[in-house]
């Protein structure tokens, strides 16, 4: 059986998933957040240690309308004051990615929030926020450059995570979207078409179990 830690998952095609239905985008991104408990407890269950969700990258941050950021921060805010999920659960609370650009009331409840939980172990749960692989390696290089003994990857905002093992793109692209850019060196890759309010419990186990019948070779 493949050692599996971490799982991190681009939550795509939450507007995609809306207009299929004739409704609002903005009502697939609020089905969207509904689903990130149930993906969680699922990880949960399944014993993972550790789980990355992608939730709004600095391209949208810049080309999202207002409207739509302001609905995306309403749901940011109340995932992260449903306290009681993460408090039962014994879940780490983690972010990666330049919150500094979030509204105040978001970084304060971001960082309240990581230490309420900063001593539970059973699931570290990190939310990619305004976040870009390259902008996250640039930053780290700035602060390498004006550092002095210290690795690089200490520098990076995901200096805690560890490789990814695997990578979930829902929404039925194929492609990584600047996404955990160093982490991701040997992650096995799947992607679905279902898009993320779709994307279930079932069908995460589903990858869980194919991941397992994979050789892993790491260049050997």
């Amino acid at each position: 059986m493949n050692q599996l830690k971490h799982i991190a998952i681009i939550c795509d095609g939450n507007r995609t998933w809306a207009r299929l239905l004739n409704k609002n985008p903005l009502f697939g991104h609020t089905q969207g957040a509904k689903n990130i408990k149930k993906i969680v407890k699922s990880a949960i269950e399944n014993k993972i240690s550790f789980l990355t969700l992608f939730l709004l990258s600095t391209e949208n941050l810049l080309n999202r309308s207002q409207s739509e950021l302001d609905h995306l921060f309403s749901l940011f805010s109340k995932l992260i004051d449903y306290k009681k999920l993460f408090i039962e659960n014994k879940i780490k609370f983690q972010t990666v990615g330049d919150t500094t650009k979030l509204p105040q009331n978001i970084q304060d409840s971001i960082n309240e929030l990581k230490e309420a939980t900063k001593d539970y172990s059973n699931l570290n749960l990190t939310f990619a926020v305004n976040y870009g692989g390259r902008d996250e390696i640039e930053r780290a290089a700035k602060k390498y450059k004006n550092s002095s003994d210290i690795d690089f990857e200490d520098c990076l905002d995901s200096n805690f995570l560890p490789n990814v093992d695997i990578l979930i793109r829902t929404g039925g692209f194929q492609r990584i979207s600047n996404f955990l850019l160093w982490k991701l060196a040997y992650s096995e890759i799947f992607f679905t078409k279902k898009r993320w309010p779709d994307f279930s419990p079932e069908d995460f186990v589903e990858i869980l179990d194919e991941y397992g019948n994979i050789e892993r070779k790491f260049g050997k």
